[in-house]
């Protein structure tokens, strides 16, 4: 009995319980998601009745969000359902991305990784508070957690058809992850993109010095091709939800193409406009909106503007867009740059900021950089002390990539620290893994050895 008790799972089990107490009690009796229901979770729930009583999106109004989510709502309305079962299902989800954080700490760097990962991210506040919310981020958070699990399990699986099958596993999960938010796709690309590189500057086993590193042609080609076929089974994976999507958003967008959302042009003009407040967009057929971005709101800006062209007008948002950009490039520079620091680094998430919960989106703001950013810079530094080439082949740099996406992704649009919450999960692995001693232990190639190139690993 003294053994069972020792074993770290059982640790782990008994935080991830206490996590579940924590979000059956938040979510039902502290911060029941029916009470908070306005701005974007508003929209989404509207957008959910709408697809209801029109048997799904039918103009460009219906469009204005990845349709993941409010099809999700619209399924659960149906046949009588309630908001209530909306909160429950939201709650059921925040009580599964614990072990999916821990899936991707074991596939990462190893199964003790794996185990912290879970105790962290069980009493971590932003996956409790976004469980008790109408928002995508806890399902986004799940899916694209599972989609990296799958990646990552696929370069270290040592049997070629679990490689494969962890790929277009990961590729499904990819797929939902870019239903709930777009910003799933670039950070799966730059992953892989990431993943080549350090295949192609990984020097073979054995290999002492630079000159006698140097891969031929041949060598090169193998190294790529289970990278590229793991690539073209994510792909494969992905496709069938991602056309279904794009089909049904297309067709609402009055045949203008529409792959998960119809206005990317929208979001760049309203993060690069000025010190602007909100813009309101022109009614289009009385579908009139108002956006505005969080981080305005913290920074205290106050001009409202008003555009005379609806907000799926991507041709007429994009090209004010960069009139004003050409008219004022350092600004709109400068305004990227606040972008990817109000995302990293604001005060708190939204919407917690302005609830009665946000003492804790404060503090947890807090626990991110001292706990998580930091420790992560010095895990960096730690392998960034054999060279930068040590550094750009590391697991860690792999594990990390996804980040650099949701930065080009919100320099171009907007940022706040809602975007960064979900990838909070990149931070989490590295940092257990830093804590627990493997992020040494996986660090001498990104992905798959050249030894063994058909298994992938």
């Amino acid at each position: 009995m003294n053994a069972v008790l020792r074993h770290p799972g059982v640790g782990v089990a008994l935080a991830y319980l206490v996590g579940i107490a924590l979000r059956v009690r938040y979510s039902i009796d502290v911060h029941p998601a029916e009470n908070f229901i306005n701005s974007d979770m508003r929209l989404y729930v509207d957008t959910a009745r709408n697809f209801l009583a029109t048997n799904g999106p039918v103009g460009p109004w219906d469009a204005t969000l990845p349709l993941g989510f409010p099809t999700l709502i619209a399924v659960l309305l149906s046949h009588g359902g309630s908001l209530a079962r909306v909160a429950y299902v939201q709650l059921a989800v925040g009580c599964l991305v614990p072990g999916a954080v821990g899936l991707l700490g074991a596939a990462a760097f190893g199964r003790r990784t794996g185990l912290l990962a879970v105790v962290v991210a069980s009493l971590y506040f932003p996956y409790i508070e976004y469980g008790a919310l109408f928002l995508t981020e806890i399902h986004f958070t799940l899916w694209m957690t599972l989609a990296f699990a799958g990646f990552l399990g696929a370069i270290g699986a040592r049997r070629r058809g679990v490689s494969l099958g962890l790929a277009a596993a990961g590729g499904v999960a990819l797929s939902i992850a870019i239903s709930m938010k777009n910003v799933a796709l670039p950070a799966a690309l730059v992953f892989f993109a990431a993943e080549g590189v350090a295949l192609l500057l990984a020097r073979p086993a054995g290999a002492s010095s630079p000159s006698s590193s140097r891969p031929s042609s041949s060598s090169w080609r193998a190294r790529l091709r289970p990278w590229l076929l793991r690539g073209t089974l994510v792909a494969i994976g992905a496709a069938p939800l991602m056309g279904v999507q794009t089909k049904v958003c297309t067709q609402a967008n009055r045949g203008h193409f529409c792959f998960s959302g119809n206005k990317p042009a929208a979001d760049i003009l309203l993060g690069h406009y000025g010190q602007i407040l909100t813009i309101d967009w022109a009614a289009d057929e009385g579908h009139g909106y108002g956006f505005g971005s969080p981080g305005s709101v913290l920074r205290h800006y106050d001009d409202r503007v008003k555009v005379a062209w609806p907000i799926t007008d991507n041709a007429a948002n994009a090209a004010e867009a960069w009139r004003w950009i050409r008219k004022h490039p350092f600004d709109a520079m400068v305004l990227s740059l606040d972008h990817i620091w109000d995302t990293f680094f604001g005060s708190a998430m939204w919407p917690s900021f302005g609830h009665p919960s946000w003492p804790f989106a404060h503090l947890f703001q807090y626990v991110f950089v001292i706990m998580l950013f930091i420790p992560t810079l010095f895990a960096c530094r730690r392998i960034a002390k054999d060279g930068a080439r040590a550094l750009l082949v590391s697991r860690t740099a792999l594990v990390l990539s996804p980040l650099v996406g949701l930065a080009i992704t919100v320099a171009i649009a907007t940022g706040e620290v809602r975007y960064r919450v979900p990838f909070d999960v990149f931070f989490i692995v590295t940092v257990c893994a830093f804590a627990v001693g493997e992020l040494r232990n996986h660090d001498r190639y990104a992905g798959a050895s050249t030894k063994t190139p058909t298994t992938g690993k």
